[in-house]
């Protein structure tokens, strides 16, 4: 089913092209003055010069002949030379009854299906979740709900830090705490305790501690750096620490992340491509792209079209050592390897945008990413506090992403006690997870992904306003309704009938579903989806006020039954592309 705009686009192009203008694409926008159109249509403006005539003159005859039409209520045209159109009840009927028929609402898959991987989450081994973690979190896991639902084919990676000097820091940090573990006794032993010496809590610690110890002691420094290059190596000893390490978070990351209702098919790490990187490094100086300079290896990327300076990327240092870049497209070349892959989306802090601008340049120059191959770039911005700098606890610190979630699900349940329905303090306390958890994601996916947004917890929990309980609320409204109706045996309509001027309204929000998830999908955008879902749940909210379904005739109640089942549909929908759980009960 094409999107509602593609199918205005096709049917002006006709009239235009009736009119005497040559065939051209046709472009529909959504009316900014719904008062007095649904749709709107400035190509008069553009193409009038093409054959002679004033552009009103052109949309006078274009709304003419659209006139004759019945998908349209009415067709007018207005100076300078727009085209104003109002869409019929009876159309926009039959279109909802179409997609009351059809999987995903009637939205159409992708005439091109992609095998794609999302990079997202990149969160570091040996120390717990915090708050910088839930952006990429959040907006990886909506893209690839909005991806699968076009059609794709998408792996989800977290791409965990796991293999840096971090992990040299916990290595030397244990053997300061006890020496005589066997990890570091210096002949290989045959087989290594199975249980941690730490949990995730201790592990942390260590992490904290040794990163504290390492800016004030260089020895300390210098001894974690010997265990990495060590452990990178293959000693036994540390690689058996190192799998207690990566076990321990591990188990803590899906916890956390599965209370986000964030899920990802691969839990591979920078630890996982080290095995190609000389590989990567040889096809580079085959190609004869690595230059030496001041003792390092560089690629030089910067092209004449750029319009400041691009510095080159460094993929080897002095040392021999690897840098992040290295890994990055070792990364890139080992995922093309295992997956058949037509392209990677990066979801990451936008101030990494000139490093993977980099990779990506090597990545194209060397022919390890071929042209056709995609390489995407999602940069999100900064959750600040009400001061406006990055959000911190009270004491300053990093706030742990659980003590957040826990902070704003302890809001929500605060709010849900003042009128829940709900019988006991068990099915309270797992709504309030589900309410703060989808306000926490709303907030957040509610805004551009590259935009900085202040984190307001009384804002973001709130059932009125631009909210994820608010959208959350409408079902429950609907789903009560649904039941009451089901109750005194009424059975939804077949057809929808716009009675009422709201009844229009909604019935012609809920048609433009599939151009919103396309419109979102198209440019990576999930706030697309949250500024729809409150759109489409405050024109039922208004219903809701204004026609009192519970109270009218049994023919209408079956009527608006069909309609208040759509839009249940709808919002449930949409919720679930955003990654967040739709309620029945509050």
């Amino acid at each position: 089913m094409k999107t509602l705009l593609d199918d205005l686009s096709t049917i002006l192009t006709m009239a235009f092209e009736e009119a005497g203008v040559s065939s051209r694409s046709i472009e529909v926008s959504y009316s900014r003055r719904p008062d007095l159109c649904d749709f709107q249509c400035n190509s008069a403006l553009k193409c009038a010069a093409s054959i002679h005539k004033e552009p009103i003159e052109l949309a006078q005859k274009v709304a003419t002949i659209l006139g004759k039409q019945e998908i349209f209520l009415e067709v007018t045209a207005q100076n300078p030379g727009f085209v104003n159109l109002k869409l019929s009840s009876d159309w926009i009927a039959e279109r909802l009854k179409q997609m009351n028929q059809m999987e995903r609402l009637g939205y159409k898959l992708s005439d091109n299906p992609q095998n794609l991987l999302v990079d997202f989450g990149g969160a570091n081994v040996a120390k717990s979740l915090h708050v910088g973690h839930l952006r990429s979190a959040v907006i990886g896991e909506s893209l690839i709900r909005m991806l699968y639902f076009s059609g794709h084919n998408v792996i989800g990676d977290i791409h965990l830090g796991d293999w840096g000097l971090q992990m040299g820091y916990v290595i030397e940090m244990v053997r300061l705490k006890d020496a005589d573990l066997p990890y570091f006794e210096e002949t290989e032993l045959d087989g290594y305790p199975e249980q941690a010496p730490f949990d995730i809590a201790e592990l942390t610690a260590l992490y904290t501690q040794a990163n504290i110890k390492s800016k004030s002691d260089e020895t300390f420094k210098a001894k974690a750096a010997q265990a990495t290059a060590e452990l990178q190596k293959g000693r036994k000893g540390y690689l058996a620490l190192w799998h207690h390490i990566m076990a321990v978070s591990k188990s803590d990351l899906k916890r956390n992340y599965d209370h986000l209702q964030v899920h990802f098919d691969l839990w591979l790490g920078e630890s996982d491509s080290q095995e190609v990187i000389p590989s990567v490094l040889n096809h580079l100086d085959e190609m004869k792209l690595l230059v030496e300079s001041e003792g390092a290896k560089v690629v030089h990327v910067g092209t004449e079209s750029d319009k400041k300076p691009m510095p080159p990327c460094i993929m080897q240092k002095a040392n021999g050592a690897a840098l992040y870049a290295t890994t990055d497209l070792a990364t890139i070349y080992q995922r093309t390897l295992d997956q058949k892959l037509d392209g990677i989306i990066y979801v990451v802090d936008k101030r990494q945008d000139l490093h993977f601008e980099q990779v990506f340049r090597v990545a194209r120059t060397s022919h390890i990413a071929p042209p056709s191959f995609k390489l995407k770039f999602i940069g999100f911005g900064t959750m600040n506090g009400l001061d406006g700098k990055p959000f911190k606890t009270r004491d300053g610190g990093t706030m742990a992403l659980s003590d957040l979630v826990e902070i704003i699900t302890k809001s929500a349940l605060e709010k849900l006690e003042k009128y829940s329905q709900l019988d006991s303090q068990d099915e309270k306390v797992q709504a309030a997870l589900k309410i703060g958890v989808g306000a926490l994601k709303f907030a957040d996916l509610s805004n551009q992904s590259d935009k900085d947004y202040v984190f307001d917890i009384d804002q973001f929990t709130s059932f009125e306003g631009k909210t994820g309980p608010y959208i959350q609320y409408a079902v429950v409204r609907i789903v009560s309704i649904l039941n009451k109706l089901s109750e005194k045996g009424v059975k939804a309509a077949e057809y929808f009938n716009g009675e009422t001027a709201i009844e229009k309204t909604l019935m012609l929000k809920l048609a433009t579903f599939s151009d919103w998830v396309n419109m979102a999908t198209e440019t990576y955008q999930p706030s697309k989806i949250c500024d729809y879902a409150f759109d489409v749940a405050q024109t039922f909210n208004t219903l809701y006020h204004e026609v009192h379904v519970l109270k009218n005739s049994v023919k209408r109640q079956s009527e608006l039954m069909n309609l208040l089942c759509l839009t249940r549909e709808v919002l449930e929908e949409c919720l679930w592309l955003l990654g967040i759980e739709a309620l029945e009960k509050m």
